[in-house]
């Protein structure tokens, strides 16, 4: 299941051009003096696309939702494909409040789902990321914390306080960071066309791939 066909690509475009700028400093770097600022603001310039890309996604889903809702029941597969939408998009405590009527034997169904849906939006990371460590979501957590391990960003934190961050081990460790991350991307094989959209399965691993770099920029800026 993919966006929808009145979905807006400019943000998702715009993510996938800061990331690709997050990637190649050294091709720009005659025109910025500070690797670690750019690569942190590139970072935060994708929270209003991010949001804008999410709220978009959800609204369109909502609709498709409702207008299958208004010619009948949903069968069990296309529940599960909600489910896993959904997922993507919304905090654990409002998709239980959704998913808990994403089942074919769900009474009220229609009516459950709209006044659900019309309450709640979506998740943010940058929310989430501005939350005390200990008020983050586990799951969340977790998931951010897979991501910061498969990109050996642990491993270069321990390289950082290893010995004092001069101007020249900040540029290794980052140049390392830019290259793990730009080799992800191309596992994740995130989309650069105007008519592909980011998937459930690559949403949520795209923020946490943002988030997991902005709390390893962040301790060690």
């Amino acid at each position: 299941m993919t966006g929808s066909p009145e979905s807006d690509s400019t943000p998702q475009l715009i993510i996938v051009a800061r990331l690709a700028e997050y990637c190649q400093f050294r091709t720009i770097q005659k025109y910025e003096a500070d690797p670690w600022e750019f690569m942190l603001r590139k970072l935060q310039e994708t929270e209003e696309p991010l949001t804008a890309f999410k709220s978009d996604l959800f609204r369109t889903t909502r609709e498709r939702l409702l207008t299958e809702l208004e010619t009948g029941g949903l069968s069990a597969e296309r529940c599960s494909d909600y489910r896993l939408l959904f997922e993507c998009l919304l905090c654990a405590g409002d998709f239980a409040d959704a998913a808990i009527h994403l089942s074919p034997s769900a009474p009220n169904q229609a009516e459950s789902l709209r006044q659900v849906l019309a309450q709640i939006q979506p998740a943010s990371l940058f929310v989430e990321e501005r939350k005390p460590a200990e008020q983050r979501s586990p799951s969340w957590d977790k998931l951010v914390s897979g991501l910061s391990h498969r990109l050996e960003l642990d491993h270069l934190g321990t390289v950082m306080v290893r010995k004092p961050p001069t101007a020249q081990r900040k540029a290794m460790v980052l140049r390392r960071v830019r290259r793990n991350v730009a080799e992800y991307c191309c596992v994740v094989r995130i989309p650069t066309k105007t008519q592909d959209t980011f998937t459930s399965f690559m949403l949520p691993r795209i923020e946490a791939l943002i988030a997991a770099n902005l709390r390893f920029l962040l301790k060690f800026r």
